[in-house]
């Protein structure tokens, strides 16, 4: 595979790892794709190659706002677990008391 090849499976990898939710899999497609940048950097880019890695950036930015969103999501479900958590704890420690009179 060329460079221009490598970038477009790393885009389509990268996408299909986001809409899977498959965050291990995100993860590890961004390592690759930050090897990938480290090597191409060595050496001046064709036009073939800055069209596909603005692709490219385009997808991990795409990405990295669903991550966030994900993020945040989870954040309030967490938020809301500890409030449920702590009402329930409260609960239970009236009953207790009210069991003992």
């Amino acid at each position: 595979m060329n460079d221009v090849q490598v970038i477009h499976f790393l885009t389509r990898a990268l996408n299909a790892a986001a809409e899977n939710e498959n965050w291990a899999q995100v993860q590890e497609v961004d390592k690759q794709i930050a090897s990938l940048l480290t090597t191409l950097k060595r050496n001046p880019l064709s036009d073939e190659k800055r069209v596909a890695l603005e692709a490219l950036r385009r997808m991990h930015r795409k990405v990295n706002d669903k991550c966030r969103l994900k993020s945040e999501e989870l954040e309030r479900k967490m938020a809301l677990q500890r409030r449920n958590q702590e009402g329930i704890a409260a609960y239970a420690a009236f009953m207790d008391e009210g069991d003992i009179r």
